[in-house]
């Protein structure tokens, strides 16, 4: 195992050298004083891990995390510091391990032997062979290897989660640093707002380690990247099929359910995300849209059964529509369902209502006389 020290105390440097001598099976490649990594980018390059103090020089430790990441991603990082066990705790999320000074040599055998699971783990990767992941945003959020293998990605932190599915929702353009401390820390001392921060993102690339030949996150002019690499993405992959579908008639309906059925839910519908909304209502009223075209055209050629279930599923999403409940009262009168009629109707007065709405009068029309002729 190929091991790389910083820390701004020599002293402290040597000692930890001299105690991971003592340990089987490993190799102090480098040690060094500065913060200068890019100096020694080789020597990182080689390396299985990196020891580092929290506090460097002009630079803290997460910082110089980051940095190192910079030149070899995913590279596990174990954190040296004199800090108490209660101020430690902000860091042990996004380390490998951590270890308090004076380094005791027990202790540093587990972390030896938490570094060869990680190592071990990690070249044993189920997904290495996989050839394409699709990440699902439409409805449930999951992540999925050649459309056999589901998985739900755990993550450390709710803002672990939120971070990453923002950078996703603005994937191969820099989102700076400054718009995430605003979305994730508001209100924060800044200083203490920037280091959660890196704490977040190596968190990130943590819970996303084994899907790294497919998602990176890269640090770039103050602000961070996520690129994609032999990956799409649920909504991206539906909008392209919407888009190149052909024009509805008799002979592309099949087609046209399919490619809807794509369409699994609303956008990250289990999360709450202010920043969405927008995305959410412009994939909904696609949708919706679409929907429309193919319930209107079973209805205009007499395919009665098949126009209900897409007009009530627009119903769910659009309650108000009156066209909407407007078709689906007519063909329940056309099926002889007068209990369904009067649903019908009856939602779309309440749903009119929220609105301080009333039924057009056209549609209250038809009901009335529809009634009327049920009662002769």
């Amino acid at each position: 195992m190929n091991i790389v020290l910083f820390d701004d105390e020599p002293l402290a440097l040597d000692f930890l050298e001299h105690q991971l001598n003592l340990v089987r099976n490993v190799n102090v490649i480098g040690k060094y004083s500065h913060a200068n990594v890019e100096a020694v980018s080789e020597n990182i390059k080689k390396s299985d891990v990196i020891f580092l103090d929290i506090k460097m020089p002009g630079l803290n430790g997460l910082e110089l995390a980051e940095t190192i990441l910079k030149i070899k991603p995913d590279l596990p990082i174990v954190f040296v510091t004199a800090y108490d066990k209660y101020a430690i705790q902000a860091f042990e999320l996004n380390a490998l391990d951590y270890i308090l000074k004076p380094v005791q040599l027990n202790r540093l055998k587990k972390t030896v032997k938490r570094i060869e699971s990680y190592i071990k783990n990690s070249s044993i990767n189920p997904y290495e062979s996989a050839k394409h992941l699709t990440i699902n945003v439409l409805g449930e959020f999951t992540f999925q290897l050649n459309s056999d293998d589901t998985r739900i990605i755990s993550w450390r932190t709710t803002n672990a989660q939120e971070t990453f599915l923002y950078l996703l929702h603005h994937h191969s353009k820099i989102v700076s640093k400054s718009e995430l401390v605003e979305l994730l820390f508001p209100n924060m001392d800044v200083n203490k707002a920037n280091s959660l921060l890196y704490v977040t993102i190596y968190q990130v690339r943590q819970a996303l380690s084994e899907f790294n030949k497919y998602i990176s996150i890269r640090s770039i002019q103050n602000g961070y990247v996520l690129k994609l690499d032999n990956t799409s993405i649920d909504k991206e992959v539906w909008e392209n099929e919407l888009d190149k579908a052909p024009k509805i008639d008799i002979k592309t309906l099949d087609q046209q359910e399919k490619i809807m059925s794509y369409y699994k839910g609303t956008y990250l519908k289990k999360h709450d995300y202010l920043w969405a909304e927008g995305e959410r209502y412009r994939l909904e009223t696609i949708w919706v849209n679409h929907a429309f075209k193919i319930a209107n055209y079973y209805y205009k050629h007499h395919f009665f059964d098949k126009s209900a279930i897409w007009f009530i599923q627009l119903s769910d999403l659009v309650p108000e529509d009156e066209s909407v409940n407007f078709a689906l009262m007519k063909i329940y009168a056309w099926k002889g369902y007068g209990v369904l009629v009067e649903h019908q109707y009856n939602q779309l007065k309440k749903s009119l209502e929220e609105f301080n709405l009333s039924v057009n009068k056209d549609i209250d029309k038809w009901y009335h006389d529809w009634k009327s002729s049920k009662g002769k």
